[in-house]
């Protein structure tokens, strides 16, 4: 069984995407934990893909996913995850991977917490748990619109979300995380 899938959504990110990709690698490995990464590109013009395709040699627990229409990075990968826990960000995001085992450990021992931000990006789920809100949001086009029925769906669930720190936004991924822990921080 894969303990984390790293769902990484991506678009015209050459710059980033592989240190991002050789980053989360490195830091799972050194956490013992068995993985899975899926950059989803949402139509690069540059040479996101390429550049994936080549680091795919030096992590083949890469998954490469082109072609996918923008906005619907994050929700792709999340269909496509195996990982009992879920790792969802944005090419641009710079998370903070020291905090992952904690964030690891915050799902795994305490009871009702679904979802925990990281620092500087990015958001850890139960995938199980936090699936059934992704589930209503297939077909959503939209970002501002899945954001909305992600958050609605979210309360509608109980979904408890653990925020070690105030949200900074960086990406389009961590404006949706502000949407969705805004009315929760209180």
């Amino acid at each position: 069984m894969i303990d984390v899938s790293a769902v990484v959504s991506c678009c015209n990110d050459e710059e980033s995407i592989g240190h991002l990709v050789r980053r989360l690698a490195e830091h799972f490995t050194g956490l013992g934990l068995r993985f899975e990464i899926l950059a989803v590109d949402e139509g690069s013009t540059d040479n996101t893909v390429a550049l994936l395709t080549l680091i795919r040699r030096r992590v083949p627990e890469l998954e490469v996913v082109a072609g996918v229409s923008e906005g619907r990075g994050l929700v792709r990968g999340a269909q496509m995850a195996r990982g009992r826990h879920l790792l969802v960000l944005d090419a641009r995001c710079d998370p903070v991977l020291s905090v992952l085992g904690f964030a690891l450990t915050r799902l795994e021992d305490e009871a009702g917490v679904d979802v925990v931000t990281l620092s500087g990006g990015g958001l850890l789920m139960r995938r199980t748990r936090s699936w059934r809100a992704f589930d209503a949001l297939v077909h959503r086009r939209d970002a501002v619109e899945l954001a909305r029925r992600f958050l609605r769906k979210a309360r509608t669930l109980g979904l408890q979300i653990h925020a070690p720190e105030p949200p900074r936004s960086v990406s389009t991924w961590t404006r949706l995380r502000d949407l969705l822990l805004a009315p929760l921080a209180s």
